[in-house]
């Protein structure tokens, strides 16, 4: 997962054509550790999506544009039109966010 570090590479991130995902995060946060592995689970099943994370303490002009003052946040971007958000390590709530704009391609384990 790529991490973006400034307003510059999340504006290039979320304007490219298609679906991803942006997480808040913190190397701090027990919330965003806790729920690393499904994330890792979706990125392998959702193999046409984009993830991103950013930190949160070294990327905060990302996180005041987005409005994500809890970790972690998900935001879900489709052709670079936000269309969703999940706030909290809710593993259900994210994969129907992506599975809600996602329209490519899924690889069942």
């Amino acid at each position: 997962m790529e991490t973006l570090t400034d307003r510059n590479s999340y504006v290039k991130a979320t304007n490219k054509d298609g679906f991803c995902i942006l997480e808040a995060t913190a190397s701090w946060c027990s919330q965003c550790k806790a729920i690393a592995p499904f994330v890792d689970r979706m990125i392998k099943k959702y193999p046409e999506a984009r993830f991103y994370q950013y930190d949160t303490d070294t990327a905060d002009d990302i996180s005041q544009e987005l409005g994500a003052s809890q970790m972690p946040t998900f935001h879900a971007f489709k052709d670079g039109d936000l269309v969703g958000s999940v706030t909290g390590a809710k593993a259900a709530q994210l994969e129907a966010l992506i599975k809600e704009s996602y329209g490519g391609k899924v690889v069942e384990d």
